[in-house]
């Protein structure tokens, strides 16, 4: 004989996909922004179709596609991110676009070194909701000073990969050039040192030109000597670790003095709620429902 036992179990209270679609809509100025990043976006390929700019097509699609891996994340890791950090990743994500699409790295030469200036920030962040996603809100300055030295190492884990990647894509793609040249007047080589050892060094100072012979006879002439990409990348990594330590401390002292900076910047959990004074508040449990399985008993 067979009897059927009713078993309660006990699930999240993650909303649906359906319900939290209808909560993020409901807040406007998310919308608007999100509407207005994703109306650039589509601008921007149909520009660039009009124009023949075929490159740029596929990277505002990319690019748009942000705009779901955001929605995405919020409602996978169950956080909901504030105004501040929309904002500024937002800004970030735009002139990332700008400048490798609308040539604003020819326009504003300080840009790049800015934008890797700002990863440093919204990776950081993204670090920081990461471990904060496991091991709950910080209750206490050792737990945001863990999270805080995670975040740090996030962004700049990232930051390496990126190098990578542009390193790679620069050797792979001859019409890529993502590692920027530099132009320099001086440096030092053990290899021109003759005879050639790891103990001395020869000093290459007040270079005026570089003459390079190509094969058929050609020559071209440069103002100094050219460094294919290395600076460009140390001083990459070099901004966005510079960027990412003074936020990571300035985030550890305000979680301290009031999280009034941490509230604005780095998103909450569901349920994670403070008080004027920067006090959390008793993180709102989610509320288990009841659901019905059935469990055949063999008699």
């Amino acid at each position: 004989m067979t009897k059927v036992k009713e078993k309660k179990l006990r699930k999240t209270d993650r909303p649906t996909v359906k319900e939290y679609v209808k909560e993020r809509i409901k807040d406007i100025p998310l919308t608007i922004m999100m509407g207005a990043f994703i109306a650039f976006c589509i601008a921007s390929i149909i520009y660039f179709i009009c124009i023949g700019q075929y490159r740029d097509i596929p990277i505002g699609f990319a690019y748009m596609a942000i705009v779901f891996v955001f929605y995405l994340a919020e409602y996978t890791l169950n956080v909901r991110a504030p105004y501040g950090y929309t904002i500024f990743m937002l800004l970030f994500v735009l002139f990332c676009f700008l400048g490798a699409s609308y040539n604003f790295y020819g326009l504003i030469p300080p840009l790049d070194d800015i934008l890797h200036a700002a990863w440093g920030i919204v990776f950081s962040v993204v670090g920081i909701i990461l471990i904060k996603s496991l091991t709950g809100a910080p209750k206490n300055a050792k737990g945001v000073i863990a999270q805080v030295l995670f975040g740090l190492g996030f962004a700049m884990f990232l930051s390496v990969l990126w190098e990578i990647y542009e390193f790679s894509g620069d050797n792979l793609i001859h019409s890529m050039d993502m590692q920027q040249d530099t132009i320099v007047k001086h440096f030092h080589s053990f290899f021109l040192h003759d005879p050639y050892d790891n103990l001395h060094t020869v000093e290459i100072d007040g270079i005026t030109k570089t003459i390079i012979e190509y094969g058929n006879g050609q020559t071209l002439e440069i103002d100094g000597y050219l460094d294919l990409g290395l600076l460009d990348t140390m001083y990459d990594l070099i901004f966005c670790f510079a960027t990412t330590v003074v936020f990571s401390v300035i985030l550890a002292i305000d979680w301290c003095k009031g999280k009034y900076f941490y509230r604005f910047i780095i998103p909450a959990l569901v349920g994670e709620k403070y008080d004027k004074k920067g006090n959390m508040l008793e993180l709102s449990a989610p509320q288990p429902e009841p659901e019905i399985e059935k469990e055949e008993i063999t008699e």
